[in-house]
């Protein structure tokens, strides 16, 4: 199975969960469902451009690879890390080690970037969820 298909499957169940909140949103009474019919209109968008992107023909040398496994399975394991560790540590301890695990051995990059950008994007990550819409992510080891 190569990428392109992956990401045109991939492309086509997201797409289908847009359009499902873009159904939910036109049902929403009032102001409600405007920011679902605006973002789901936008990721239906976004992933019929996938698809279509995934459909040109390529020339030879530009032909995907087929799907790294073992990298695709490591990455899983973050993923599964990450959620496991948000609840118990917290995530703002999770998620900068999860970018950290990720960005080091699966996008190959120095340590320093990867911590640059670990520490930036949880940063990011964390003024518009406490700040910006004052919702209550897991504290695990930060809440006592």
């Amino acid at each position: 199975m190569t990428l392109d298909t992956i990401d045109r499957c991939v492309a086509v169940l997201v797409g289908a969960m847009c359009a499902a909140a873009v159904v939910m949103g036109l049902g929403m009474r009032g102001d409600a469902g405007v920011f679902p019919v605006i973002a789901g209109t936008l990721g239906v968008l976004a992933c019929a451009g996938i698809v279509l992107g995934t459909l040109r023909r390529r020339i030879p040398d530009e032909l995907p690879s087929p799907l790294a496994w073992q990298r695709f399975t490591v990455w899983c394991l973050c993923v599964l890390g990450l959620l496991g560790l948000m609840i118990m540590a917290g995530t703002f301890v999770a998620l900068p080690l999860f970018l950290l695990a990720s960005l080091r051995w699966l996008g190959h990059l120095r340590w320093p970037a990867a911590l640059a950008i670990a520490v930036a994007f949880s940063a990011v990550i964390y003024g518009v969820f406490v700040y910006l819409l004052s919702v209550p992510l897991p504290a695990g080891w930060l809440a006592g």
